[in-house]
């Protein structure tokens, strides 16, 4: 069950105390709600509105508002309004095609780099989600999900690390809205994942870069089908063949993927 926006936000009160600021704590509550889609798309929310639910006083909220302004999160309508971003099988594509090419890097950079507790970091991850799977549990899937993929590109270094955590943070709602429309579609990448996993421990980065890049181009495509049934992804193509493996360029050519 989803929890509201004022118990989100007691949740972060609790557990950063000090740490983080009144604005930094509603900036987080908003910004997960978008994501996990219980502010939807093109929603319009009146700040009155946020201030009622969240309790909290005008300044911090009208800060967050611009934290997520200036990330495209939300954007600004008359009489003191918010309308949440809308998502667009564009927006899909860049996201998409940036995260192949530097991902799909990133691992390739990462698995040489490895250690044994990187490994065993991964192998809980991976029973983790199997867990999830075998329960159908989406939500319980979530989590380990995006630690997995955290971990994968974590040894590339701390620039690449993050730019990669952000790109996913930004597909994360993509997502979400695709499992709506596709419920268990997320067992499908359960064998993506433990091939990745595999390639890191044989530290054989060539795989690994192209198993992944094929794992991401997969969803995107699975993705745009569902907002544009018949778009052409030409930056999903141009993506993978950055990466240079033919047996990937092909799975662009094959929306139903």
């Amino acid at each position: 069950m989803t929890m509201s926006l004022s118990e989100s936000l007691r949740q972060l009160r609790d557990k950063h105390g000090a740490e983080r600021t009144c604005a930094e704590n509603v900036y987080e509550v908003l910004k997960q709600a978008i994501l996990n889609g219980q502010l939807k798309p093109g929603q319009i929310i009146s700040q009155n509105v946020l201030y009622q639910e969240l309790d909290v006083s005008r300044t911090p909220l009208r800060e967050a508002i611009r934290m997520l302004q200036a990330e495209g999160w939300i954007r600004s309508e008359p009489n003191k309004r918010v309308r949440v971003g809308p998502v667009s099988a564009n927006d899909v594509e860049q996201y998409y095609s940036i995260r192949i090419a530097l991902e799909s890097v990133g691992v390739g950079i990462a698995t040489p780099q490895m250690t044994e507790d990187d490994f065993a970091e991964l192998r809980d991850l991976l029973e983790q989600m199997r867990v999830a799977v075998d329960a159908h549990d989406y939500q319980a899937w979530e989590a380990p999900h995006r630690a997995f993929h955290e971990a994968l590109t974590r040894r590339a270094g701390d620039i690449v690390n993050r730019m990669c955590q952000t790109l996913s943070e930004s597909t994360t709602r993509y997502i979400n809205l695709f499992m709506s429309h596709l419920p268990g579609a997320y067992i499908q990448g359960e064998a993506d994942h433990a091939a990745i996993y595999e390639a890191c421990v044989a530290r054989d980065s060539v795989a690994a870069t192209s198993l992944m890049a094929k794992h991401l181009a997969r969803t995107a495509i699975q993705m745009l089908a569902v907002l544009d049934p018949g778009r052409d992804p030409a930056p999903i193509r141009m993506a993978i063949n950055l990466v240079g493996d033919p047996a990937i360029d092909s799975l662009s050519q094959n929306k139903g993927v």
